[in-house]
């Protein structure tokens, strides 16, 4: 038996994908900007983990909500965004990078 990934049976991250990024664990495109829409998306992917808040998992599914949390406040910062998106986009080419021959 395998053990219990919360990121992938509950958010739909697979293991290749984490750690999710702030962007992954909300369910949005990377870089989105809009404030309504990471509002929005932040608020389905808690409600959705509060359903898991009262079974036998719910040790874990507060963490994800911790971090849904976390996530949310980032990224409606505007210069929070920017620092966040900044480590990205540096991470990201740093992947790119390693990969030319």
């Amino acid at each position: 038996m395998t053990a219990f990934d919360p990121y992938h049976v509950w958010l739909g991250i697979p293991a290749d994908e984490q750690p999710a990024n702030y962007y992954r664990l909300l369910g949005l495109r990377a870089f989105e900007a809009n404030a309504d829409v990471i509002d929005h998306a932040a608020d389905r992917q808690m409600a959705h983990l509060r359903s898991f808040s009262a079974g036998e998992r719910a040790a874990v599914a507060q963490k994800l909500l911790n971090e849904v949390s976390a996530a949310r406040v980032c990224l409606l910062d505007a210069k929070l965004r920017a620092d966040y998106d900044a480590r990205i986009r540096a991470k990201l080419a740093k992947v790119a990078a390693a990969r030319l021959p």
